[in-house]
């Protein structure tokens, strides 16, 4: 064979075999490469799932979504001018600016659109490439339910640390405040996507070159609320304007209601983000887990129990109240400026007499007194399934020597804190828990807005007897003859408490009652704060009963 001849076979070979590539390439496998080429081209548009719908505890809907029109982009693709004509459709972008510095990838730059300006977009098309306009999932809240802002709270765009945190992407929405944050991931469901094919230019070659990746749903939450009753909480609360309201169950730790004066609207969170916080009444501020306020009387219950752990005070440690009390130049006053004579423990819980735990204090002696409390190991917190909840204020004694020094402080420091003053600062849902481990003799369960938990438990490590005598004290203000809340008092159901008036030096004392029913078998707690409404008998403790009634009404 000579060389011209090999060489001809050599082409000839050459040639078969780039026609027969030629053919695999172009016909036979022609999709498959197809698609190869745009995946340069094919860019991910999340699909967010719609999150969970929130109920309360009778299955009444109280968040909710609904589709609405978004508008998305790649910010690499889309020229100067034609950004500028879609925030002039548009108005105020949903995103960060700093959000539009991301390249590459599709982000949502606005939701919520009305039909015409999606309209508008989609007809002039071509001056906005790799804008797409689609449906989104957007959170629903009624304002028929807006006294429950506190509790259900509200989304928004997830910072930079949420990001991070939660391996979102820019424009996601996460949950900012109340159940919606603390179950976030529970309510956030997981995300889907679809694929835009496009040119190297931005223009949209195929919206549905692939199948998408569906979205899944978030979870649905039920809540232990009961918004009938916090709705009639609202209307009691209608004369004042600052408060707060706690109604528990402190053997189940179910709350029925957590109610807080002034509250927000959850679905204009966005449109009065600026009012809110310049709001001189503070109502982005949940008053029952982050009001700290001086308890007043409503503390003498935990000061009579520090009185008989100290082992000086007795159920029949009787001590004469005149109207007022001297110690050193000054003279301190009761309530009462003609006295209530001579008292026993029992007798000064239900009469609420200063001047007994001011000499109960003095018994004990400051120092002691501050021990003791430590040494009930009472939570700073009560670790509510909501955020931000804030620390009480118990002081101890290295609080006030921090404060005032070694020297600083004297014993007439034990007066005021006898007697719920001074540096004790409690939140109202500190006040339900306690109230609950009072009236359960030593133990109480964690309050918790999730239906159908399991509950941790409180527990305060006293003798029984001790407990059965504050109790019997507090049954003694709405039964007793002299209580401070006899007015109350209603053959129909059995319920035990104790008013409070808590000292304001911005204005008007503040009302506080907290209250306990049955008186056998506690089920319910009630506990309330009114802001600069005097006397605790005047405004919250007939609020409290009002509650109380209407929960037999409907049990």
């Amino acid at each position: 064979m000579n060389k011209n001849k090999i060489f001809n076979i050599g082409i000839w070979l050459v040639f078969t075999i780039l026609f027969l590539r030629l053919f695999q390439v172009q016909i036979l496998k022609h999709k498959y490469y197809y698609e190869l080429s745009l995946k340069n081209y094919l860019k991910p548009l999340k699909l967010h799932a719609p999150r969970g719908d929130i109920y309360d505890r009778k299955g009444k809907l109280l968040a909710h979504w609904e589709p609405v029109f978004r508008v998305s982009l790649i910010p690499d693709l889309i020229p100067p001018e034609g950004l500028k004509k879609l925030k002039e459709i548009l108005g105020r972008l949903d995103v960060d600016p700093e959000t539009l510095k991301i390249k590459s990838n599709y982000i949502t730059i606005k939701t919520g659109i009305p039909f015409h300006k999606a309209l508008i977009i989609e007809e002039n098309y071509e001056e906005f490439p790799s804008v797409v306009v689609d449906a989104d999932p957007s959170r629903v809240y009624y304002p028929q339910f807006n006294y429950l802002s506190h509790i259900i709270g509200y989304v928004g765009e997830a910072s930079q640390e949420e990001i991070e945190k939660f391996n979102l992407s820019p424009g996601d929405v996460v949950g900012k405040s109340g159940v919606e944050a603390v179950y976030d991931t529970i309510l956030r469901g997981r995300d889907g996507y679809r694929f835009i094919a496009m040119d190297s230019k931005g223009a949209i070659v195929d919206l549905n070159p692939r199948p998408p990746i569906p979205p899944v749903k978030g979870k649905s939450l039920r809540l232990t609320i009961d918004s009938d009753l916090t709705h009639y909480i609202d209307s009691l609360f209608l004369p004042y304007k600052k408060g707060a309201c706690v109604v528990y169950n402190p053997i189940t730790g179910d709350i029925y209601s957590l109610y807080s004066k002034p509250y927000f609207g959850s679905s204009l969170i966005k449109l009065r983000w600026e009012d809110y916080l310049k709001d001189p009444s503070s109502p982005l501020i949940n008053r029952t887990i982050q009001g700290l306020y001086p308890p007043g009387s409503v503390f003498k219950p935990i000061s009579a129990l520090i009185g008989l752990a100290s082992g000086k005070i007795e159920r029949n440690t009787v001590f004469y109240c005149p109207g007022s009390y001297r110690f050193g130049r000054r003279v301190w006053k009761c309530w009462k400026s003609s006295g209530h004579g001579s008292l026993d423990l029992i007798q000064a819980i239900a009469q609420s007499c200063d001047v007994y735990f001011y000499q109960l204090g003095l018994t004990v002696g400051l120092e002691n007194f501050l021990n003791i409390l430590k040494d009930f190991r009472l939570p700073i917190k009560t670790g509510i399934d909501l955020p931000g909840e804030y620390q009480v204020l118990l002081p101890d004694v290295d609080y006030y020597r921090k404060k005032y020094g070694d020297y600083g402080f004297t014993e007439g420091y034990v007066m005021n804190l006898a007697i719920g003053q001074g540096e004790v600062l409690l939140t109202p849902i500190w006040i339900a828990v306690v109230t609950g481990i009072i009236a359960n003799r030593g133990v109480s369960a964690i309050p918790h807005l999730l239906a159908d938990h399991n509950p941790g438990y409180i527990k305060w490590d006293l003798p029984r007897e001790d407990f059965e005598i504050v109790r019997e004290g507090m049954l003694q203000v709405i039964k007793g003859e002299h209580g401070t809340a006899s007015f109350l008092y209603s053959p129909q159901f059995s319920f035990a408490g104790k008013t409070g008036t808590a000292q304001n030096p911005h204005g008007k004392d503040h009302s506080l009652f907290t209250c306990f029913s049955p008186y056998d078998n506690p089920q319910i707690v009630i506990t309330v704060v009114v802001e600069n409404a005097g006397h605790g008998s005047e405004a919250a403790a007939p609020i409290a009963a009002k509650i109380l009634e209407r929960w037999y009404e409907k049990k």
